[in-house]
């Protein structure tokens, strides 16, 4: 059961940076008495000024991979932050048509995530329409654990 730890109320953190809490993406699951899993993410989408697209779309578990379509629908109800504000009306609109002309071509498309135990962690070993993506490290994490969805520290700069 790919999902057992988000079961006890974990979340994934997506690219950890255990060091500074940080992810570039977080995703909880909500079950429902009829079977269905929604999925709630929230995924870093620009790092400066940090743009939050929070989604929620529903996935299931089929042969360990926990798969899902993106959906048009998913990207309507999308909101956004901006540097941890609300994005508001004007701004939502723009972020939102920028992501569906990103995503034009993945929706109808299913995503597939099968998670490999990879050190202290996973890889999230994905598919998009059966064609291979990029894996990532994910942790699954506690909610109270102190982890957000935020740019990677600036590395230190040079001084003369």
């Amino acid at each position: 059961e790919p999902l057992a730890p988000a079961r006890q109320g974990q979340v994934q953190c997506f690219e950890p940076d255990a060091a500074n809490k940080i992810c570039a993406a977080m995703a909880s699951y909500a079950f429902a008495a009829d079977g269905t899993i929604n999925n709630t993410s929230d995924v870093l989408i620009f790092p400066a000024p940090a743009i939050v697209m929070h989604i929620s779309s529903p996935v299931t578990v089929r042969d360990g991979a926990v798969c899902g379509p993106i959906r048009q629908a998913d990207i309507d109800g999308a909101s956004f932050t901006i540097d941890g504000q609300p994005a508001g009306d004007d701004n939502t609109q723009m972020i939102r048509s920028q992501m569906q002309e990103q995503l034009a071509a993945m929706i109808g498309v299913e995503v597939c995530s099968r998670f490999v135990a990879d050190g202290d962690g996973f890889r999230a070993v994905a598919t998009a329409g059966g064609r291979p993506q990029p894996d990532q490290h994910v942790k699954w994490v506690h909610a109270d654990d102190g982890y957000r969805v935020a740019p990677p520290p600036a590395a230190p700069t040079a001084s003369n």
